[in-house]
């Protein structure tokens, strides 16, 4: 994502952003927000969701946050690559049932500073955000890692459940 989007001048490692892409995802972001449409967002889908709500990103891990674990192990796509811990209470340790899990990740960006009306629930060793959450919304979870390539294990299918189970009230709520 261009760092413009949340005034911010691009790291040198920062090499592409595609503007309608940009666009097109945070007006979607933006409008899910708005309208409570329940939203997972994955990696990106996370990032996105948090510049869209107000806040900003960690460009670039390995060059801006000293000590950075690595977030960029690529395959196997179900490897883990480090631990998180999840904030008791948060709609993500009750969808989970634990406050610790191992997750993958192939991300150089994260949340930087969480929007308002967002709040961190998962946190990477090195203190990267992994997960924020609405949480006066009827789902809103945002995860920085792939939950869809645990598939066979099942589990990150409580995320997935999560968000299909809200989109049914609200479709039946909502007619």
């Amino acid at each position: 994502m261009d760092p413009a989007r949340y005034d911010e001048t691009a790291h040198p490692r920062v090499s592409f952003a595609d503007p309608a892409r940009d666009d097109f995802e945070l007006e979607l972001s933006a409008r899910a927000l708005e309208q409570d449409v329940p939203l997972l967002a994955i990696c990106r889908g996370m990032q996105v969701l948090n510049v869209a709500a107000g806040g900003t990103l960690v460009q670039d891990i390995p060059s801006e946050v000293p000590g950075a674990g690595n977030h960029a192990v690529a395959e196997p796509r179900n490897a883990t690559a480090h631990p998180i811990a999840i904030a008791p209470g948060s709609r993500l340790a009750s969808i989970l049932g634990r406050t610790i899990a191992q997750v993958n990740s192939r991300h150089h960006q994260a949340v930087s500073r969480t929007a308002p009306g967002l709040i961190a629930t998962a946190t990477a060793p090195d203190g990267i955000v992994e997960a924020v959450e609405k949480p006066d919304a009827p789902f809103c979870v945002g995860v920085e890692w792939h939950p869809e390539n645990f598939v066979e294990g099942g589990e990150f299918a409580g995320l997935f459940r999560g968000l299909v189970i809200a989109a049914q009230e609200r479709n039946r709520t909502q007619g």
